[in-house]
């Protein structure tokens, strides 16, 4: 099980856009998530679509580190000059001839290594402060989780922040079955809506904005 929220900010965490932060391929039986900079996971996402040539995450293992290496150099080079912005990209799924679930983390401060982990777990990211993580076992638990942590970093200063916002979608992965539904829209939604449609009303006048 994924979740995500579907805030996408600039780096002074002023709202851009609303996006999927994990996508299915169904195809190869599995799923990816991306943290950190958003264009890395689209990026990838769209370079497994188009470009690789391969039946399950053990195959796409071989090259990821290399080509995500390539893909971040390019968001590095196209993007804003900000040298403590990270990415980590997430594969969920099974490997042919198996019906264990897995799961491969690649992350741009180890450079993309390939970490391959087997065993079950639960994660958050960012972790809440002073707070013991304990599986939530519904959704409404998942949401009360989230909604602590987006309190726990709005009292940050915004270059300390991760921004959460827009909408909780919980992807479901299971063997050759993976389902997607929204549990949550948080209550600034529509404030953050008008803040992306005021910034394309200003690229219209101004001209490009030079986002990613």
């Amino acid at each position: 099980m994924v979740v995500t929220d579907t805030l996408a900010t600039t780096t002074d965490g002023t709202a851009l856009m609303f996006q999927s932060k994990a996508w299915a391929l169904p195809h190869l039986n599995m799923a990816i998530a991306a943290t950190g900079v958003a264009n890395l996971g689209s990026a990838w996402n769209e370079f497994l679509l188009s470009s690789a040539v391969v039946q399950d995450m053990r195959m796409i293992d071989r090259f990821a580190p290399e080509e995500l290496r390539l893909l971040w150099q390019q968001v590095l080079d196209n993007g804003p000059k900000d040298t403590n912005i990270t990415a980590t990209i997430y594969h969920f799924g099974f490997e042919n001839g198996s019906d264990r679930a897995v799961r491969y983390v690649y992350r741009s401060a180890s450079d993309f290594r390939s970490e391959r982990i087997e065993d079950s777990g639960f994660g958050v990211k960012p972790a809440p402060r002073n707070f013991t993580i304990v599986e939530p076992e519904s959704s409404d638990e998942i949401v009360e989780l989230a909604l602590r942590i987006r309190g726990e970093q709005d009292e940050l200063p915004p270059a300390k922040r991760i921004t959460i916002g827009g909408e909780l979608q919980m992807m479901f992965i299971q063997n050759r079955l993976t389902q997607t539904m929204r549990i949550h829209r948080f209550s600034d939604y529509e404030n953050a809506w008008q803040k992306m449609v005021d910034r394309l009303a200003q690229a219209s006048e101004e001209g490009p904005l030079g986002l990613v």
